[in-house]
């Protein structure tokens, strides 16, 4: 963020990411990293995000259903 790219401006990195266990659907992972990444795009960009520190940390609420995540 702090070095311009020419042609392209400023560049920053969001990144959110969930704990996999063996019992977790597919969708369940995607739906919490996606919650991540929102958090951290909303909240400062620029960084990586936990799904599970952040729900300990009482920042997100805690889903247990499989969601629809939209991936694009």
């Amino acid at each position: 963020a702090t070095h311009p790219i020419p042609q392209v401006g400023k560049i920053t990195a969001s990144i959110g990411a969930s704990l996999i266990t063996r019992k977790d659907l597919p969708g369940t992972v995607i739906d919490r990293a996606d919650q991540a990444l929102y958090y951290a795009k909303n909240n400062g960009r620029n960084q990586v995000c936990v799904y599970e520190d952040l729900a300990a940390a009482g920042k997100l609420s805690v889903t247990n259903g499989e969601g629809d995540p939209e991936l694009f």
